[in-house]
């Protein structure tokens, strides 16, 4: 392989940091990362299933239990991370909560519920961990979006809501950050399948087709299709790119 072009996509010591690491699109998206060679550090609720998700990565996974709506951890668990890894280059703001309801049934609960995952817990993560990319005049952030802050489904207030604000918060991090080499954008999966999708789609023939219907490529995708739009996006081959979202959906955002 050409030399140049492997540097582009080469992630050989970089330190990676992956909310709901141990499955589905995280987990896809720390063995990518570890394939171009970087240390990925996953991060998770269950013990057991990170454990796991690391033996099947290999030696370049280690794992911390954290919740990320423990916000009141946040800055100690970095401080001991940077401690222990010496720096942490990449952050993928990935771990999500659902909540699928009728919008007449959502709560102010629900709703603070899904926000605290996706918009509080990340953003207290990412203003913990971008001082030290400051610093080094170098680093870059990854938030997960969906495609709820782009088309209009049904059911998903709360969840649409919250990816929608996380579109608006990579646009506003990325002007205030940029100038000192820290890049921030999202990720907007379409339907990947994963065992979660599965889960939600198996038994409902009419579903199934009527996401095949918007998606122009007729089919889903596979989480390392988002594992590698992850390394992009971490790696210099993307470095003048910031403040976007890149969507990973065979078309499906483009309203066909």
């Amino acid at each position: 392989m050409n030399e140049k072009f492997a540097g582009a996509f080469s992630l050989e010591g970089k330190t990676a940091f992956i909310t709901g690491g141990g499955t589905g699109l995280g987990f896809a998206m720390a063995d990518s990362l570890a394939s171009a060679g970087a240390q990925v550090i996953l991060a998770g609720r269950r013990e057991d299933v990170l454990k796991e998700a690391c033996r099947k990565i290999g030696k370049k996974a280690g794992y911390v239990q954290f919740d990320v709506t423990e916000t009141d951890r946040t800055e100690s668990l970095v401080s001991a991370l940077q401690n222990e890894y010496g720096h942490l280059d990449i952050l993928i703001n990935n771990a999500g909560r659902h909540c699928k309801k009728p919008f007449s049934e959502v709560t102010q609960e629900d709703l603070q519920k899904v926000l605290d995952v996706h918009i509080l817990g990340h953003y207290a993560l990412t203003r913990a961990v971008l001082p030290g990319m400051i610093e080094r005049r170098d680093g870059s952030v990854i938030f997960i979006s969906s495609m709820s802050a782009y088309l209009a489904m049904t059911q998903v207030c709360a969840y649409g809501t919250a990816k929608s604000a996380v579109l608006g918060l990579v646009k506003t991090l990325s002007g205030e950050v940029s100038e000192y080499g820290v890049r921030v954008n999202a990720i907007a999966p379409g339907f990947i399948d994963t065992p979660m999708f599965r889960q939600a789609t198996d038994g409902d023939p009419a579903r199934q087709q009527k996401i095949l219907g918007h998606t122009p490529m007729a089919r889903y995708g596979k989480p390392e299709d988002v594992g590698w739009a992850a390394v992009y996006l971490a790696a210099p081959a993307s470095r003048f790119v910031t403040g976007v979202c890149l969507p990973v959906d065979g078309g499906c955002a483009i309203g066909f």
